[in-house]
């Protein structure tokens, strides 16, 4: 079984317990819609977290909680079933929702609204999740810093790319080994973006160069470095009087100095402090055994905060618009666990 080779029934025991990942996806969902709300109000930042560490951070968790998830239930068509339910029904929902509200929206009449192939290559492209393909709708939200519907869904189609990567990767694990194969991808990782920091660097007129530089494998590693706390775990708990305060140092002094190899360490070095921070913060668990919204927050807030610009309410007080925007995302993310997402994750 998977989970005798790459889980001890030690690790099983030590994930469960209490932590505060409820409280995290909180903290960096908010982060997340603060920093949304900023950049679409073109209101300068009032938030100390990016949105690249909200990125980060939620790749890390998720790469340490699926990953954990596959190896207990040892069993693919089980993790398929619960990924999918997990998932698409609310990212289809707010899709189709998005849709079908722009008609109400929108300075374009109905009929042509209806008929605009706009807007079917919009369904086809965001339901697909292929966002970058068409994020707009016909009429909606011109002039606006983004025009996009909906711009946080970009990273859905890297969380599926994941979710289809993980049985593979463990099934590499078992027949070679998890330490041979996780080598293998960090010298891949490390070998993209040397290669590619140097093409950036000295071949500045190539914009290929860059956007390949900052595409999704450095993205995707942070789903790996989850994955490498969750297959360590016990020597993570082991030693973490001297992983964690070393990680929280050297991440320290990558910002203050800036110093050029710990670029390459980085993605290890934040999943050693956010996982730290899940299972030692314990004044943050309160929220462990509540109905967790925040992948509501994270599908809902987008289009809400272009609506109210479109009113423009932001013109009148940004402190109002904030308070709607918080006040409406979250009605709506509670009406989808809810109605949406419980109701069918509780279906076998």
């Amino acid at each position: 079984m998977k989970n005798q080779k790459l889980l001890s029934p030690e690790t099983i025991e030590r994930v469960r317990r209490d932590n505060c990942f409820d409280f995290l996806r909180y903290l960096f969902a908010f982060s997340l819609i603060l920093v949304h709300f900023c950049t679409l109000t073109e209101t300068e930042q009032f938030w100390v977290i990016s949105g690249q560490t909200r990125v980060k951070a939620f790749f890390t968790i998720t790469g340490f909680l699926v990953v954990y998830s596959f190896l207990r239930h040892d069993n693919l068509r089980t993790y398929v079933s619960k990924r999918i339910r997990r998932i698409m029904p609310a990212y289809v929902t707010v899709v189709l929702l998005c849709a079908v509200a722009g008609i109400c929206f929108t300075p374009v009449g109905p009929i042509d609204y209806i008929t605009d192939t706009q807007t079917w290559h919009y369904l086809a492209a965001n339901l697909t999740m292929l966002n970058f393909l068409e994020p707009s709708l016909p009429g909606l939200f011109p002039g606006h810093y983004e025009e996009a519907v909906n711009g946080s869904l970009w990273s859905m189609k890297f969380e599926m790319l994941f979710y289809a990567l993980i049985p593979i990767i463990i099934w590499l694990m078992c027949r070679y080994g998890k330490l041979t194969v996780l080598i293998a991808v960090f010298a891949v990782y490390v070998t993209y973006r040397v290669t590619f920091d140097y093409l950036e660097d000295h071949h500045p007129e190539v914009a290929l160069y860059g956007a390949i530089n900052h595409a999704s494998f450095n993205t995707m590693i942070y789903f790996f470095s989850g994955m490498v706390q969750i297959l360590y775990f016990d020597t993570f708990c082991r030693h973490v009087r001297i992983i964690f305060p070393a990680a929280v140092a050297l991440l320290l002094l990558l910002h203050v100095a800036n110093l050029y190899v710990l670029n390459y360490i980085e993605p290890l070095l934040f999943s050693a402090l956010l996982i730290g921070v899940a299972y030692y913060c314990r004044p943050l668990n309160f929220l462990q055994h509540h109905d967790n919204i925040s992948y509501g927050l994270y599908l809902y807030h987008y289009p809400i905060i272009q609506v109210l610009i479109l009113a423009g309410v932001h013109r009148y007080n940004i402190w109002l618009t904030f308070a709607l925007t918080l006040a409406i995302t979250i009605v709506l993310a509670a009406l989808s666990w809810r109605y949406i997402e419980k109701p069918i994750l509780r279906k076998q």
